[in-house]
């Protein structure tokens, strides 16, 4: 290993005294959790799942316990008593899986309950919560221990580049996904020095569990199922992100691909003459922050921006880039080529031997401001444009878009442009969008 690997190990490898608190506390946990799935009659067994089980966490590290109640369990049961019980020990808050859970702290650890059901055949079709102990015991008889460290490292590198979790916030790669590139190529340095040679739409499997490629940025077959894609929720910006990071790294190892340097706002005037004339093409849409969980705000948000430059899109708006902050607000940026477009524009008819094309002359022939006219076989006519400018037609329009179901029921959007934009209440948006340095760069 580099130095700077032994550094970064140094930082994030529990040593052994913090490995055996851990260890209490998750016999102290399962003590206690069966005792409340005594009380209420669940019948259950306890599956301690995620890094902690595999050996790959990092200090202070979450514990995922499971509740894996017997397949003849009716779901609602298995709802209702799983959450019951995470209540009962834990509080917490709860959560949603494709199973709910229940999320909170013991023993200075953050834990996650998780009810599912106990799958007794990998190949029968099951859900992803229901999987996950499958893949724990995978890991943990085929990663060998020498290799522990490495994932550790990968697992840390994903986070300095922001690339790390498979969760909808950040769109990366998941642990387990990292755990099985280190067993697909032998040590953090060959995974990076393959990753460097990737290309877009990549297929990976270990050599003796083959399986379908798929159709996205990214594809490793799982050895649990062979039809599951590990890496589907690698979106295509963090695979060029990895791509990207993996190849400055080999040529010049740096901390600051581990603990990139915090970004700060720029202050007004800098944002001013970074942006110079751009400024006039930027809009924001400012909404409530919506007390939902990731997982369930950022698709919304994801829909949501889709829909915003769908409709400009649709009226002539060339949308150059997407941008979005998310925090007590969330403001979502949109950048398009040019935010006034001209008076008139060119509208597209019916050919000229077409049954409609009496019915297009009768209607344009006195509302165009032009009189229709042939071109290639077909009726053009000049028409005003309804609307001019990108953030007026947004403002005119927005309440109306296919929205994510709970953004729709915002009563109050805040639409800025321009040079409105140039106050401190904009500074972190726009920082983040216009310093295109990558984390490990700055």
């Amino acid at each position: 290993m580099r130095q700077i690997e032994r550094e970064v190990l140094s930082r994030i490898k529990p040593s052994a005294q913090e490995d055996r608190r851990m260890t209490k506390a998750v016999a102290k946990l399962s003590e206690a959790v069966r005792a409340a799935a005594a009380e209420i009659g669940a019948h259950i067994e306890l599956k301690l799942v995620g890094s902690v089980a595999k050996g790959t966490h990092m200090k202070d590290p979450d514990i995922d316990l499971f509740m894996m109640f017997p397949e003849s369990t009716p779901p609602e049961e298995l709802r209702d008593k799983g959450l019951e019980i995470g209540r009962k020990v834990l509080g917490g808050e709860e959560h949603y899986a494709q199973h709910p859970y229940i999320r909170g702290a013991y023993d200075g650890y953050q834990v996650d309950l998780v009810p599912c059901f106990l799958v007794k055949d990998p190949q029968k079709k099951m859900s992803a919560v229901d999987r996950t102990p499958f893949h724990t015991e995978f890991v943990a008889d085929n990663l060998e221990r020498s290799l522990h460290d490495h994932v550790r490292l990968l697992k840390r590198f994903m986070k300095g580049i922001g690339c790390y979790g498979a969760e909808a916030k950040t769109q990366g790669f998941s642990g387990y996904l990292c755990e099985l590139l280190v067993m697909r190529f032998g040590d953090f340095d060959s995974v990076l020095k393959a990753a460097s040679e990737w290309t877009m739409g990549q297929a990976l499997a270990l050599p003796e569990y083959p399986g379908i490629e798929f159709s996205e940025s990214l594809t490793f077959v799982d050895p649990i199922d062979s039809g599951r894609n590990v890496a589907s929720a690698v979106s295509p910006a963090s695979m060029m992100t990895f791509m990207k990071a993996a190849r400055a790294y080999m040529k010049k190892a740096d901390l600051r691909f581990f603990y990139p340097r915090e970004q700060k706002n720029w202050d007004v005037e800098r944002i001013r003459e970074e942006a110079g004339e751009r400024i006039e093409s930027f809009l924001v849409v400012s909404f409530e922050k919506l007390d939902l969980i990731d997982d369930v705000l950022y698709p919304q948000l994801r829909k949501s921006i889709v829909s915003m430059t769908s409709l400009l899109r649709r009226n002539d708006f060339e949308v150059v880039r997407t941008g979005m902050d998310v925090h007590s607000t969330v403001d979502v940026l949109i950048e398009v080529e040019s935010m006034e477009l001209p008076r008139e524009r060119i509208h597209k008819g019916p050919p000229v031997n077409s049954p409609n094309s009496q019915e297009f002359l009768s209607k344009w022939d006195a509302a165009g401001l032009s009189k229709p006219f042939k071109e290639d076989g077909r009726w053009f006519v000049v028409v005003e444009r309804r609307h001019r400018r990108a953030d007026g037609l947004l403002r005119e329009s927005i309440s109306s878009l296919t929205l994510g179901k709970d953004i729709r029921k915002i009563q109050s959007f805040e639409i800025a442009s321009g040079k409105q934009l140039l106050t401190n209440r904009y500074a972190r948006l726009l920082t983040e969008y216009l310093d295109e340095r990558m984390p490990w760069e700055r």
